[in-house]
C-alpha cells in the first residue's frame, strides 16, 4: 500500500459516503443537503453561544471543580483536589491559565469548553460528511448540532465538553488516513495529539484505543508494513501519557474518592454474574440516558433514539460495511469491558459517555432518514423531522433565556452574592475569615460541600477581592464599621472554642454591634428545605479606639 493519491482522491477499498436511500426515494438534491448541513451548523453553534453569553450561575459541579482553581498554582493542582474531584490536570491547566490571563469569572471558566463545543460541530460536519450523504448526513447533522448535551456541556467549567472535541478530533483524523493510507503523517499526527488529548480528556483513552484497534486490523489486512511503526509510536504515546497522567495527579486524585466513585457508579456496572439482570441492564440503559440524543432521559426516554441506532446499524449492515460500524462503536465495547471492570461506567449520565455522541449521532441520523423516506418516500416527512429539530434548538435557546440557570437555589444563590458583596462594600469594611483573616473553624466546610458555590461567587462578585486587594483596616471607624463574614455548615464538626477565643481577641479592639445570619437552604428532590442549611454569619464590628486591623 505504497502507492501515492492525490489530496482529493480516496485510496483503495474506501466505498463512502453511502447511498443508504435508494436514489428514487432521495428528496434531496446534492445543494440542498449542503444547505441543510450548514443551517444546523449555525443553528448548533447560534444555541451553544446563547448558552455560554447568558452567564449561567455557577452550578455545584460546576464550583466543586472551579473553587479548587482560587488558590492554588500549577504545581499545586497535581495533588488531592478539594470537594473530591477527579479532573485530567491538562484541563486544569487550560482553566488556570484562562483565569489568570482573563479573571475568574463565568465566561473565562467555560470559555475552554465553548470553543471546543464550536470547533466540534465543524468536526463532526467533516467525518459525517465522509460516511453519509443525502438526507442521512442532514438529519445526523441536525440531531448532533440540537442535541441538549453537546449544548449543554459546551457551556459548562467542567471536562466533558472537550471530552467530545477530543474524540470528534481523533476521529477526524483517524478517517483521514483511512480514507488515503498511504499518506501515514495521519498516523504520526494521532500520535502527537493523544498525549494532549488524554492529558486534558480521560476519555480520550477510549477513544483512542478504539482506533488503534481498528487501525491494527486495516493495517493487517491491507498487509502495510510501514503503517506498522507509527501504529506503535501511537501505542506507546498512548500508554505512556496515561500512565504519566496517572503518576502526575490522577492516582492523587483518586486516593480518597475511588471507593465512593465505585460506589456512585454501581448503575453503570454490569451484572455480568446474573444473565436475566444483565439482560435488562442492557435494555434499561441503551434506552436511557446514554442515548439522550437529541434528547431522553431515564426509564426508557431515549427509545426513539434506540430505535433509529439500530435502524441505522441495519442500513449500514445491508451495504456490507461492518467495518464501519467497527470504527464507531469499538469506543463503546471498550468502555464496556471497563465497566465490567469496575473502573468506568457504562450509561448512568450522558455525560460519561458524551465522547460516543458523534457515533450514536450519526447512527440515529442514518437510521431516522431510512426509516422515514423508506416508510413515505416523500420529502414532506423529510422537512417535517427536520423543522421538529430546528423548533428543538429554538425551544432550547427560549428555555435558556427564561430561566438562565441550573435550579432555582443556584440562582438564589448567586443573586445573593450579587446582592451582599456588591451593596456590602458602601456600608463597611467587609473581610472575609477564609479569605482574608486565613480562619477556619470547620475545615472539613472547604473541602466539601456548598461552601465551593459561596467562594467562587464571593471571587466573581466581590469587586475587592475580584481585584485581590487586602481590606483597608485603616477605614474602620464607628462610621465605618467592620463586617466579618463566616461561611459555616450547621452539620459538621465545629471548633467552638476556637470560634470563641477569635471572637474574644476581637472585641479586645473591637466592639460587636451586630451579628446576622443568612440560610443557605438548597431543597431536596421533594422540594423539602434542609434540617440543618449552610449559613452566612455576618459579626458587625466598631473599633473601640482609633482605626486599626484585626488582632
Amino acid at each position: 500500500m505504497d502507492a501515492r493519491n492525490g489530496p482529493g482522491e480516496a485510496g483503495p477499498g474506501w466505498q463512502f459516503p453511502l447511498d443508504l436511500v435508494p436514489a428514487d426515494r432521495e428528496p434531496l438534491t446534492e445543494r440542498q443537503a449542503a444547505r441543510w448541513v450548514w443551517f444546523f451548523l449555525a443553528l448548533g453553534i447560534a444555541a451553544r453561544t446563547v448558552r455560554f453569553l447568558l452567564r449561567f450561575p455557577l452550578w455545584e459541579d460546576e464550583a466543586f471543580l472551579s473553587a479548587n482553581l482560587l488558590d492554588r498554582g500549577y504545581a499545586a493542582l497535581m495533588g488531592p483536589l478539594d470537594y473530591d474531584q477527579v479532573c485530567p490536570l491538562g484541563f486544569l491547566w487550560v482553566q488556570l491559565s484562562l483565569v489568570q490571563l482573563l479573571g475568574f469569572h463565568e465566561l473565562s471558566l467555560r470559555l475552554f469548553s465553548y470553543l471546543g463545543g464550536l470547533g466540534g460541530l465543524f468536526l463532526f460536519r467533516y467525518v459525517a460528511g465522509r460516511f453519509l450523504k443525502g438526507s442521512p448526513l442532514v438529519v445526523a447533522m441536525a440531531i448532533f448540532a440540537v442535541a441538549y448535551p453537546g449544548v449543554r456541556y459546551a457551556a459548562e467549567a467542567k471536562p466533558y465538553g472537550p471530552d467530545l472535541f477530543f474524540s470528534l478530533a481523533l476521529s477526524a483524523m483517524a478517517v483521514a488516513w483511512w480514507r488515503r493510507p498511504a499518506q501515514r503523517r495521519w498516523l504520526w499526527g494521532i500520535a502527537a495529539l493523544t498525549p494532549v488529548a488524554v492529558g486534558i480528556s480521560f476519555t480520550s483513552v477510549f477513544v483512542a484505543g478504539g482506533i488503534s484497534l481498528f487501525a491494527a486490523w486495516l493495517l493487517w489486512k491491507r498487509r502495510d508494513r510501514g503503517g506498522w511503526v507509527p501504529w506503535v509510536v501511537f501505542n506507546a504515546a498512548l500508554v505512556g501519557s496515561f500512565a504519566l497522567l496517572f503518576v502526575l495527579s490522577a492516582s492523587n486524585q483518586s486516593q480518597a474518592t475511588l471507593q465512593w466513585m465505585q460506589d456512585y457508579w454501581q448503575e453503570g456496572f454490569p451484572p455480568l454474574t446474573q444473565p436475566l439482570k444483565l439482560v435488562k441492564w442492557l435494555a434499561v440503559t441503551h434506552s436511557g440516558d446514554l442515548l439522550a440524543y437529541p434528547f431522553g432521559g431515564r426509564r426508557g426516554g431515549s427509545t426513539l433514539t434506540l430505535i433509529c441506532c439500530v435502524a441505522g446499524v441495519v442500513a449500514i449492515c445491508r451495504r456490507r460495511q461492518v467495518s464501519l460500524l467497527g470504527f464507531l462503536l469499538a469506543p463503546l465495547g471498550l468502555t464496556l469491558v471497563a465497566a465490567a471492570l469496575h473502573r468506568y461506567p457504562y450509561g448512568q449520565m450522558v455525560k460519561f459517555q458524551i465522547y460516543l455522541a458523534p457515533a450514536f449521532c450519526l447512527l440515529a441520523g442514518a437510521g431516522a432518514a431510512t426509516l422515514v423516506l423508506n416508510a413515505f418516500g416523500r420529502f414532506r416527512p423529510l422537512v417535517f423531522l427536520l423543522g421538529v429539530l430546528a423548533l428543538f434548538a429554538v425551544g432550547t435557546m427560549a428555555r435558556d433565556f427564561w430561566f438562565p440557570s441550573k435550579s432555582a437555589w443556584v440562582m438564589r444563590s448567586r443573586d445573593f452574592a450579587r446582592w451582599f458583596w456588591v451593596t456590602a462594600q458602601f456600608d463597611g469594611e467587609v473581610a472575609c475569615l477564609k479569605t482574608d483573616l486565613g480562619l477556619c473553624f470547620a475545615p472539613n466546610d472547604y473541602q466539601r460541600g456548598l461552601s465551593s458555590m459561596y467562594r467562587c461567587n464571593q471571587r466573581i462578585y466581590c469587586p475587592r477581592i475580584a481585584r485581590g486587594d487586602p481590606p483597608q483596616w485603616d477605614r474602620v471607624s464607628e462610621k465605618w464599621p467592620l463586617r466579618c463574614v463566616e461561611y459555616r455548615s450547621m452539620w459538621r464538626p465545629y471548633n467552638q472554642a476556637a470560634h470563641d477565643r477569635w471572637l474574644a481577641g476581637m472585641q479586645k479592639r473591637y466592639t460587636l454591634v451586630g451579628r446576622e445570619r443568612f440560610l443557605f437552604a438548597r431543597e431536596d428532590r421533594k422540594g423539602r428545605p434542609p434540617q440543618e442549611p449552610d449559613c452566612l454569619e455576618v459579626y458587625k464590628f466598631v473599633p473601640i479606639s482609633g482605626p486599626g486591623g484585626p488582632s
